[in-house]
């Protein structure tokens, strides 16, 4: 169990940070191995029924203290019940003894939501552009399985002896990609559900910005 969990992680950071710099394709992989339906794109409308964000989305990161709450609550691992608190927490910083909105709240607020945005955007880019490059390596280790069972079949044909190092390598080889393979596999609905986790954060995230603006 302890060498799942750090699997579990490490892919994890390979697909949220490893990725930064690749768009994912428009049309899924031949192989793509989630339930959901291939969607790298995030849809802004099914998320937001706020203002408009287009010129929120170019200002948001001047303003230093909405950078600050974007970078807290974009956090991961930060779960809804910590995370409506921080928002309750800024908005209240734009009101007069926390009742009175200030005539820049909804400014403010707007802007916080562009910037969680953007970087949820960003990072189902990522997630997405890792979950390819997770099922390349899945042919990859799938192809090295398939080359050294073929290759064990010629040795057995050849009648090479099992304690030949040749025949020990070819051995070693098939159980080691079989072993990572499987594991991986394993692994499979753990990361396909990062990218739903990212979209249901940003939602309950519009929902508690939106109920100080409407």
């Amino acid at each position: 169990m302890k060498c799942i969990n750090i699997l579990i992680w490490v892919i994890t950071f390979v697909i949220t940070i490893d990725c930064s710099m690749a768009a994912p394709p428009e049309k899924p992989p031949k192989k793509w191995p989630c339930d959901q339906v291939y969607n790298p794109k995030l849809n802004l409308s099914s998320i937001w029924q706020g203002p408009e964000i287009e010129q929120a989305l170019k200002d948001w990161w001047k303003n230093d203290d909405v950078i600050k709450y974007v970078n807290i609550l974009s956090n991961p691992v930060l779960k809804e019940e910590d995370g409506v608190p921080i928002i309750e927490e800024f908005a209240k910083k734009y009101t007069y003894f926390g009742i009175l909105k200030k005539s820049e709240q909804k400014e403010m607020l707007v802007y916080l939501f562009a910037g969680l945005y953007q970087k949820a955007k960003d990072r189902r880019n990522r997630q997405y552009t890792g979950i390819i490059k997770f099922v390349d390596r899945q042919e990859s280790l799938r192809k090295a399985i398939g080359d050294s069972s073929k290759l064990i079949r010629k040795y057995r044909k050849e009648k090479v002896n099992i304690k030949d190092k040749k025949f020990l390598d070819a051995n070693a080889k098939l159980e080691w990609n079989t072993r990572v393979f499987d594991q991986r596999t394993r692994l499979t609905e753990y990361v396909c559900e990062e990218p739903v986790f990212n979209t249901q954060r940003l939602g309950y995230q519009a929902r508690k910005i939106l109920s100080y603006i409407n």
